[in-house]
């Protein structure tokens, strides 16, 4: 877009950004709003569950330290496979956070087309 073109379309953009919202059109936003912090809450409670996972896993390389034994090496395992588990819990959580996002929005749609 050129410059000039931009500053034509600048002042409807900015009546349209202005103008007062219908009804529909507050609730829809308010519908996309509630999914968007719905969708925060749940990757925020993933993001603390995974580092909490995160902490025992290092806890566990901690305790092995550097001995080859069967207990420590035990250790390791536990601490990869909780490792692998935090990722698991963050890619479930940004899973359901798009799903209940992209739900709001086809709600807000469905509103907004009636």
């Amino acid at each position: 877009m050129t410059l000039r073109l931009a500053l034509l379309l600048a002042p409807l953009t900015l009546a349209a950004a202005c103008s007062p919202q219908t009804p529909q059109e507050k609730q829809a936003e308010q519908i996309r709003d509630q999914a968007d912090a719905q969708g925060d809450a749940i990757e925020a409670a993933a993001g603390n569950e995974a580092a909490q996972m995160e902490e025992q896993a290092a806890s566990l390389v901690n305790q092995a330290g550097t001995s080859q034994s069967y207990d420590a090496q035990r250790l390791n395992v536990q601490a990869e496979a909780l490792r692998k588990e935090a990722e698991l819990v963050k890619e479930q959580a940004e899973a359901r956070a798009k799903a209940v996002r992209d739900q709001g929005q086809a709600q807000a749609s469905a509103l907004l087309a009636q």
